[in-house]
């Protein structure tokens, strides 16, 4: 069996971080594919965060990930 590690931060710290509103980016994230419903476990990629951020504002911002490569994931509970 191969087994994969990957590191994993909050959203509301991802927020923090690129100083976004934590509350407008739950919004574009639940106008969005990804389907969390009431689980606080669901995980999404780096990438999945980023097209989101990239399709909902008009003057989307990359992101800044802290140094953290592809291997990240992005909790949606707390």
């Amino acid at each position: 069996m191969k087994s994969f590690t990957y590191e994993c931060v909050t959203l509301e710290d991802i927020c923090k971080h690129n100083h976004l509103n934590h509350a407008e980016i739950m919004d574009a994230v639940s106008n969005s594919d990804v389907s969390f419903g009431t689980n606080a476990d669901t995980l999404m990629t780096r990438s999945m965060l980023q097209d989101i951020v990239d399709d909902w504002f008009d003057n989307p911002t990359q992101l800044d990930w802290c140094g953290y490569d592809d291997r990240i994931l992005i909790s949606l509970g707390s």
